[in-house]
């Protein structure tokens, strides 16, 4: 098993934070993350605005996330393709 690199880690954050928002207790178990590294992860996406926190500790993806999700997304289908 290969280790992800921060870019897939922030991908799926984004991915999970995209449908409905989430509690960063769960942010954590379906990233496969400790409850630290999820709140690094968590404040990095806060502080260039790709998520927001909204009501009673949920996080959600941001007009701004959601593009860079469809980017990362985009480019991930041009690399197969290579």
């Amino acid at each position: 098993m290969s280790r992800r690199d921060k870019l897939d880690i922030i991908k799926e954050i984004l991915s999970l934070c995209r449908n409905k928002s989430m509690k960063k207790t769960r942010i954590a178990y379906v990233s496969n993350l400790n409850f630290q590294k999820a709140s690094e992860y968590l404040d990095w996406l806060m502080i260039h605005d790709l998520i927001r926190e909204e009501k009673k500790g949920n996080y959600k993806t941001t007009a701004e996330g959601d593009a860079l999700l469809a980017n990362l997304d985009r480019l991930g289908e041009v690399s197969k393709d290579a």
